[in-house]
């Protein structure tokens, strides 16, 4: 009967502890991803800011053909003209499977 109830305790114990040590790593999986994503929303706020800045300052030629010299974003800007002004949409999005896309327009005289 004590060979019994040891084995059931061992048993349980295990089972207790492979469970905490699974949720302890599916935690910092988590904490892992968030963190990669908060940084690259972040990343691509930085550089949305910096694009809007560019625009502000140049023509309507070196606008269009301006590239990001960040491998991990794609960037896309097209061009509407409507009396006199220009609005530039501005859309930038991760190139991997992450889901960061973000989207602003800047009215340019």
């Amino acid at each position: 009967m004590i060979k019994s109830f040891a084995l059931f305790i061992t048993f349980a114990l295990v089972v207790l502890f492979s469970t905490l040590s699974i949720s302890i790593i599916e935690t910092d999986n988590i904490c892992t991803n968030i963190d990669t994503l908060k940084y690259l929303h972040l990343q691509a706020n930085i550089h949305m800011m910096y694009i809007k800045d560019y625009i502000a300052n140049h023509t309507e030629s070196q606008i269009l053909t301006f590239s990001l010299d960040d491998l991990r974003y794609e960037l896309r800007i097209n061009n509407e003209n409507e009396n006199n002004q220009s609005k530039y949409h501005i859309y930038l999005k991760t190139k991997d499977s992450t889901p960061i896309s973000i989207y602003s327009s800047v009215i340019k005289n």
